[in-house]
């Protein structure tokens, strides 16, 4: 169930300086943000925010991870992005006052830190280096998002894979033995649906870059990277 309580990371700096987005800021404005936010605790599985609802505030995902998605019109789940540890969303909401376009589900146990709309906004006259921080951060998202797209839209399957391996490589990856092995915050199931592919594609393709020695499929959620070169140069391939 969700919990919510004080932010004792927070309270510390631990929380904001390890998300890019504020990893800049001076000491003071670190404090100025890091005394207003909330935590909460969510199970996996929970619901962080729900399409058509108002958004808290500004949200960093402390610890766990979590997905957001949006419905089809016949009931399917289309899965929009994935967010890492030390990332965010609702940069977009704290100077509007516009539904969620999608829902955020927690896809593990999931620690996150809130920063309301009123303590920002507050925030914004005594610290508008914030502002500006979080300006760039939103284009910045925009265009990761928007490079998603394309990639989706415009390259095929195989290219699609390998852009995704590298995406989860840095907030899901770990070095083990000279290599790096991505643990894969989805099912096989939830890929193809991020990847917009048939899940029997994705299979058989991931096969595929088995068999060439690009990858080593680990059980159903771990794949090593045996060899990066190859992996880079085909996901940098515009079909």
């Amino acid at each position: 169930m969700e919990s919510a309580e004080p932010c004792k990371d927070c309270t510390n700096d631990q929380c904001i300086r390890n998300v890019p987005l504020f990893a800049s800021l001076n000491i003071e404005a670190v404090h100025a943000l890091t005394a207003q936010m909330e935590h909460k605790r969510y199970q996996k599985g929970e619901i962080l925010v729900r399409e058509g609802d108002r958004a808290d505030g500004f949200t960093v995902i402390r610890s766990g991870s979590a997905k957001a998605y949006r419905l089809s019109a016949d009931g399917r789940e289309q899965i929009l992005y994935i967010f890492p540890v030390n990332d965010y969303y609702g940069a977009r909401f704290l100077l509007t006052e516009e539904e969620v376009p999608y829902t955020v589900e927690a896809l593990e146990e999931c620690e996150v830190c809130i920063l309301s709309k009123e303590h920002f906004r507050t925030l914004l006259f005594t610290q508008p280096e914030v502002a500006i921080e979080i300006i760039e951060a939103m284009a910045n998202r925009m265009r990761v998002l928007e490079s998603a797209m394309q990639s989706m839209g415009g390259r095929n399957a195989d290219l699609r894979i390998a852009s995704l391996l590298l995406e989860f490589r840095r907030p899901y990856g770990r070095e083990v033995d000279g290599y790096t092995e991505i643990y894969l915050p989805l099912s096989r199931e939830g890929l193809a649906n991020y990847l917009g592919l048939a899940r029997e594609t994705l299979s058989r393709k991931l096969n595929d870059l088995e068999e060439e020695g690009i990858i080593t499929l680990i059980g159903s959620r771990v794949v090593r990277l045996d060899d990066l070169e190859r992996l880079l140069a085909l996901a940098s391939i515009v079909s």
